[in-house]
């Protein structure tokens, strides 16, 4: 599996590869599938490096969780800056995942870096929060990160540094360019000032969402509300119980509203995550293209069905945050944050999420216990279901259950829930070339 390329000090013991190294491996072993790969290292630096030639034996080869499924060919990110759109193409062999949010961001990246980079943890992460935290916003913008496992095998020894990429907005430009951590490090100072607080008063309206139906509150429906705010950045969130639901409210603004009178007694929790860079540019359309699929299909914003001929904004707090689109990016990024969001019931949701992104669940499956889930699985094959070729996650479920458009106030139907199924959601191909979104939880008989 690794052989020194080296000859072997007779004084001293090799510089042999450590956790991180190792780790290294891992991570491009899961990213490049059905490809032998070879790690040889070298003995003076313990670092190792990524091959597709032979002469390290012997090689380690992934396969992919689903042959059939459609690759994706790129991403395309449009951000709009007085008036004027930047585009920047993101390819498959470049990356494997992408997030426009802080909360996207905290919640399914850092935790992932954190644990690869073992005891330089602190160093590499303090790096990355400097450039997306801290990042000289009158030069240049850090509008989103890529995940930089791609399907492109690297040039040299690999290292945590080219694990992500920064897709800055050069202001003087303007135009978007992705870069590496080091090269944005040696280019722009960072650390500089973080923003400034979002505009805006109490504002007048606020909005009732649906809520959690539950008799009481246990950790799970806490973590779940925490993974919630986190998603409405800029928000302020009011709950209120009732004893059968526990309902968020949302506000405008950052700053605590009022309640109607007759739910006002009902409330038992409000909060708020304060958005670090509020001036960081939102996209204005992200677009995803299928290999051998001439039309591009937009998540942000999320493309209603063609029957609901309806034409929307991008919205921060509907549309999409981030995506997934290989094997290695889904089960290194996604399910680790789930499972540990869902707690005991991980089980039922990482069986679900993985039958429908490797093909054995139908997409619109309703979620459902794990004894009823493993028949779904079986039965899987009497179906031609559509493909699924990404995830993506949302801060909030509108645009998903029941979808006609919109949501609510484009008269489409409000989500059963702000469950973590709810706002997950699954991009599909079917037979005929036809591009569709389901939510993790399927479709509900009452939906």
């Amino acid at each position: 599996m690794t052989e020194s390329t080296q000859t072997p000090f007779t004084d001293v013991p090799p510089n042999a590869p450590g956790y991180r190294e190792f780790r290294m491996m891992a991570e491009w072993a899961s990213a490049i599938r059905d490809e032998p790969l070879y790690f040889p290292y070298s003995d003076l630096t313990g670092r190792i490096g990524v091959t597709l030639a032979t002469g390290v034996e012997p090689p380690v080869e992934t396969p992919p969780d689903e042959r059939g499924r459609p690759r994706v060919r790129d991403v395309r990110f449009t951000v709009t800056r007085e008036g004027s759109e930047c585009s920047l193409t993101l390819t498959a062999d470049q990356c494997s995942a992408l997030f426009w949010s802080e909360s996207s961001v905290e919640k399914f990246l850092f935790p992932s870096l954190a644990s690869a980079s073992a005891d330089d943890a602190a160093r590499f992460l303090g790096r990355l929060s400097d450039a997306w935290y801290g990042y000289p916003g009158r030069v240049v913008e850090v509008c989103a990160l890529a995940y930089g496992y791609g399907s492109q095998v690297p040039e040299g020894p690999v290292s945590l540094d080219a694990a992500v990429g920064l897709v800055c907005l050069e202001r003087a430009s303007p135009k978007l360019k992705l870069m590496t951590l080091d090269e944005f490090e040696r280019t722009y100072p960072t650390g500089a000032a973080r923003g400034f607080r979002a505009p805006g008063g109490a504002g007048t309206e606020v909005e009732k969402l649906a809520g959690w139906r539950t008799h009481e509150a246990d950790s799970i429906v806490v973590r779940e509300v925490a993974e919630f705010v986190s998603g409405l950045r800029g928000h302020y969130v009011r709950f209120t119980f009732d004893g059968s639901e526990l309902v968020p409210w949302v506000f405008p603004t950052e700053s605590p509203g009022t309640l109607p009178e007759e739910w006002d007694a009902l409330k038992v929790s409000e909060g708020v995550t304060v958005a670090v860079r509020p001036d960081r540019p939102y996209p204005s359309h992200v677009s995803v293209r299928l290999e051998g699929v001439t039309e591009a299909y937009s998540i942000v914003p999320l493309e209603p069905p063609r029957a609901a001929a309806i034409v929307l904004e991008a919205d921060p707090i509907r549309d999409p945050d981030s995506v997934f689109w290989t094997d290695g990016a889904v089960e290194k990024l996604l399910l680790p944050y789930y499972a540990s969001v869902k707690g005991r019931h991980a089980p039922e949701f990482i069986t679900l999420l993985m039958g429908k992104w490797d093909g054995s669940i139908h997409p619109a499956h309703p979620a459902a216990t794990l004894a009823e889930l493993i028949p779904a699985a079986l039965l899987a094959d009497d179906d031609s279901p559509p493909e699924v070729y990404a995830i993506t996650h949302l801060p909030r479920s509108e645009y998903i259950d029941g979808y006609t458009g919109g949501g609510a106030a484009n008269g489409g139907e409000v989500a059963h829930s702000p469950a973590l199924e709810h706002r997950t959601a699954l991009l599909t191909l079917d037979r005929l070339g036809g591009f569709g979104v389901e939510s993790l939880a399927g479709r509900h008989p009452e939906g």
